[in-house]
């Protein structure tokens, strides 16, 4: 027949099991927090994203870069690319830096890709169809580099195989 707790081991035991019951309503508590702070982390990480996004179609919308891709798909797409003049190749070395970035920015994961495919496709093929052989001629320059603006190749191909 076991002994009778004294009450020394009966108090001892009701301490126990307070904080026992305090331990776990605190890890209750902890892991709520932790779901909350992972919910604000992900909605900052969204919100960061959109921001991004919404800055790189103000980055393709300004007014520079717009009349730069106008001027490549109306005027320089009917001509041969040795045939521009300086401010014409320069309006080409705008539109292929511009969609270089922006294919760095998305392959960064910065921004959705799907928005500037769905948006621009179009524009970016059209723009890379006609800069290719200018792009192709600067890159076998003397100090040029093959990679040179590679990202609008790269972008090129996403609209590419989006759209099939």
């Amino acid at each position: 027949m076991p002994t009778p707790m004294s009450q020394y081991e009966q108090l001892t035991l009701a301490l126990q099991v307070v904080v026992t019951v305090a331990a776990f309503i605190s890890l209750a508590f902890l892991y709520r927090q932790v779901r909350v702070m992972v919910a604000q982390i992900v909605a900052t990480q969204e919100a960061s994203r959109a921001q991004s996004a919404l800055a790189l179609v103000g980055f393709l919308q300004s007014a520079d870069v717009r009349a730069s891709r106008h001027c490549v798909r109306s005027s320089l797409s009917a001509k041969h690319h040795s045939q521009w003049t300086d401010e014409e190749r320069n309006h080409a070395a705008l539109v292929c830096a511009n969609y270089d970035v922006t294919a760095s920015l998305l392959r960064a994961k910065v921004a959705p890709i799907e928005l500037i495919v769905v948006n621009w496709g179009p524009s970016i093929t059209h723009c890379h169809e006609i800069l290719s052989p200018y792009m192709t001629d600067l890159r076998s320059k003397p100090g040029s580099h093959p990679a040179y603006w590679s990202n609008f190749d790269w972008l090129k191909s996403q609209v590419t195989n989006t759209t099939r």
